[in-house]
């Protein structure tokens, strides 16, 4: 494995309009890039995979449709195999900001061994529930973390290194909206460095959001006990083992 070889990793559901005002953006960044297609329909499938031929994308998939998680997780496990040291997730619905890839992917060479979390700056497109759900999970966050770690949870344009991340996977339990949390929790608690980074979160007029207001949150709802366990246990067992 090089030392900084870094891929883009695209989780995609049901986003083809979305991810044709992506696609040209993403390749103007002159870097590899991976489309995880997490099990959509035939014609966003079809769109999917036309674009990739377009733009020399690499494109793989879920049978079905697992979870934005699950769609992560398979492109993080792919990336590793293909010998790519970091992976710099950009969701497919135009909410990230293109334009910090080459300053997160900066920071990540210089800190190879960090995860880079992104922290949103919002403008005045984003939606109160959503903005609300965020400083809740982030609350409970900082107690899972026995209040070291404030920074927003749920932002997904993050840059992993792949050596300490990859391993990490297999203590992941959800796949869905739950997934950015759990991951940037437990790499904390599993003492993997995490540096914060501001980056602009658009909501794009017309956007599609496949986050479900009952489904999710009574997932997120779990998550925060599954993670307040797992933090009494890592604090218990601290010293005696180590999960990776």
């Amino acid at each position: 494995m090089k030392t900084f070889c870094p891929v883009l990793v695209v989780p995609f559901y049901n986003h083809g309009p979305a991810l044709k005002q992506t696609a040209p953006a993403l390749f103007k960044q002159n870097l590899p890039v991976i489309v995880v297609n997490d099990g959509s329909t035939t014609e966003h499938t079809r769109i999917a995979k036309e674009l990739c031929q377009k733009y020399h994308f690499e494109y793989i998939e879920n049978a079905q449709n697992d979870g934005k998680g699950a769609a992560v997780k398979k492109g993080l496990s792919h990336a590793i195999q293909k010998g790519y040291s970091h992976v710099l997730q950009v969701d497919a619905d135009g909410q990230h900001n293109l334009e910090d890839i080459a300053s997160f992917l900066d920071l990540a060479q210089k800190n190879p061994t960090a995860l880079i979390a992104g922290q949103p700056v919002y403008d005045t497109s984003v939606p109160k529930s959503r903005l609300y759900g965020r400083k809740i999970t982030n609350f409970w966050v900082k107690i899972e973390t026995g209040g070291k770690l404030k920074l927003d949870a749920m932002c997904g344009f993050r840059v992993y290194p792949l050596t300490s991340i990859v391993p990490l996977l297999r203590h992941i339990w959800f796949n869905r909206m739950g997934f950015d949390v759990e991951i940037l929790v437990k790499s904390f608690l599993n003492k993997i460095k995490i540096i914060g980074k501001d980056t602009k979160i658009i909501y794009p007029k017309g956007g599609v959001s496949h986050f479900h207001a009952f489904k999710d949150n009574f997932e997120i709802s779990c998550l925060h006990t599954c993670l307040c366990v797992y933090s009494i246990y890592k604090l218990l067992t601290k010293g005696k083992n180590n999960d990776r």
